[in-house]
């Protein structure tokens, strides 16, 4: 192998890293630069983000809550997928499997739904209390009051 054509190899497989394949995490959001896979609005508010990963695919982004809930009722729900939500305390990432939702009309989210998500019950409490709004609960518990192709 020359030199030429192993440097081209080495340029070749750092790209292929830096473009996600195999990443385990949720995506990274450019502010006002990443679109929502729903929607297709800029994402300017980060707290209220979703992102969701089907099995085999790559991970999709969402503007707001209600717009991951909206796509997934329009999809079938496709339950074997892995959800990652931004802590409205503490504006960062964590599992679906933590987030407890937050459910205010005083919540200005970008799509109007109202909803923010909280890493746990007791910070949701306390959530609910500071927006006066009520808990709304897990993910599967949005997911099951959300009617089949139609808005929360």
């Amino acid at each position: 192998m020359t030199r030429t054509s192993a440097i081209g190899l080495v340029v070749v497989l750092a790209a292929g890293g830096a473009c996600g394949g195999g990443q385990d995490g949720p995506p990274a959001i450019e502010v006002d630069r990443s679109a929502c896979d729903h929607c297709g609005m800029l994402i300017s508010e980060p707290r209220f983000a979703a992102a969701y990963q089907a099995a085999g695919a790559g991970p999709r982004l969402f503007d707001d809550i209600g717009c991951l809930l909206d796509a997934l009722a329009r999809e079938g729900g496709a339950p074997d997928g892995r959800f990652w939500f931004h802590d409205a305390a503490t504006a960062a990432w964590m599992p679906g499997d933590r987030a407890v939702f937050v459910e205010s009309p005083r919540l200005r989210t970008p799509m109007a739904s109202g909803l923010a998500a909280y890493d746990g019950a007791d910070a949701a409490g306390r959530g609910a209390a500071d927006q006066g709004g009520r808990v709304a609960g897990t993910l599967t518990d949005l997911r099951k009051r959300t009617p089949e192709g139609g808005d929360l």
